[in-house]
C-alpha cells in the first residue's frame, strides 16, 4: 500500500510530487551526489594504487643497496662493477636494454649477475609502474646505477672528468646518505646498467646525459650507498619527456641549461677531488 504522501506520478510532461514526495530535481540532485562521491573514490583508488607501486619500488631499491654493501663487505669494500657496455657481462647486472632485442626480456642477465645471490628476487629489478615490454613481455629492469661508482666506470666516463671521484671502493664514497647509487631510469633512456651524470657541465652549460624515470607523480625513487631510499620530485618538465616506450622518441646527451634537477642530481653523484 503506498501512502499519498509518498506517491509519485507523471502528469503531462513532468514529474509532481505529493508535499512530504521525492520530486525529479531531488532525483538530480542525489544522482549528481553519487557521481561526485563515485568520482572521489575512484581517484582515491587510483592515488592509493600510485602509492603502493611507489613504496613496492622503494623497498626495491632498498633491497638493491643492501645487496650491494653487502657484495662490498665480501669484497673488502670494494664496490660491484658497473661496466657500460652492449656485451657486458660480469657485472651488477649484464644485458643491454631496448625496444627489439632480447637481452631485455632475459631474466638470466639479471640471475648472472654480481648482485643476485645477496638477493635471489629478479622481481626487484623492476618498478611496478615500468609498463615498458617487448613484444608484450615485461621488460625485466628499471634500474640503473649511478655511472660513478663501480670498478667499470672509468672506461666510459674519460679523462675530461679526472677532477671528480669515481669510487670504486666503499671508502671512497664520503657521504653515503648524500650519494645515490640505484636510479630509477626513463624507459626510453635505459640501456646499459649506470645512469651518467655530467659533473663538467654546470649552471648554464648544465646537461642531461640519461634521463631519469618520473613514475611516481613525476618523481622517482633512489637508493642510496648508506642503504637509504629517497623519492624525489623533479621541477623541470625538461627532465620528464613523455614515456613513450620507444628508444626513437627520446634523444640522450642535450643542453639543459639551469635546469635544477640536474644540480639535485650533481649534488648527489660525486664529489670533487
Amino acid at each position: 500500500m503506498l501512502l499519498e504522501s509518498q506517491e509519485l506520478f507523471v502528469r503531462g510532461s513532468g514529474w509532481e510530487k505529493s508535499a512530504d514526495g521525492f520530486s525529479f530535481s531531488d532525483l538530480l540532485v542525489t544522482l549528481g551526489v553519487l557521481s561526485l562521491l563515485l568520482l572521489l573514490q575512484i581517484s582515491a583508488f587510483a592515488h592509493n594504487k600510485g602509492n603502493s607501486h611507489r613504496a613496492v619500488c622503494a623497498d626495491n631499491l632498498r633491497r638493491l643497496a643492501l645487496s650491494w654493501l653487502m657484495y662490498a663487505d665480501d669484497n673488502r669494500g670494494r664496490l660491484a662493477p658497473n661496466r657500460s657496455d652492449s656485451l657486458v657481462t660480469n657485472n651488477w647486472v649484464d644485458g643491454f636494454l631496448d625496444y627489439s632485442g632480447t637481452d631485455a626480456t632475459n631474466l638470466s642477465k639479471i640471475a648472472q649477475a654480481k648482485l643476485y645471490p645477496y638477493n635471489k628476487a629478479v622481481e626487484i629489478y623492476r618498478c611496478p609502474d615500468d609498463q615498458s615490454a617487448v613484444r608484450s613481455q615485461l621488460r625485466v629492469r628499471s634500474y640503473s646505477m649511478n655511472a660513478w661508482i663501480g670498478d667499470g666506470a672509468s672506461g666510459w666516463i674519460g679523462s675530461p672528468t679526472g677532477a671528480f671521484q669515481i669510487a670504486t671502493n666503499r671508502s671512497q664514497v664520503r657521504q653515503p646518505d648524500q650519494t645515490f647509487v640505484f636510479i630509477e631510469e626513463h624507459p626510453d633512456s635505459i640501456n646499459d646498467g649506470m645512469l651518467y651524470v655530467d659533473m663538467v657541465s654546470i649552471g648554464p652549460a648544465a646537461r642531461i646525459i640519461d634521463f631519469p624515470a618520473a613514475y611516481h607523480y613525476l618523481g622517482a625513487n633512489l637508493g642510496f650507498a648508506d642503504g637509504s631510499v629517497q623519492y624525489h620530485q623533479w621541477l623541470d618538465p625538461r627532465t620528464t619527456p613523455p614515456m613513450r616506450y620507444n628508444n626513437i622518441f627520446i634523444t640522450l646527451n642535450i643542453a639543459s641549461p639551469n635546469n635544477p634537477d640536474v644540480a639535485w642530481l650533481q649534488n648527489r653523484t660525486t664529489y670533487r677531488k
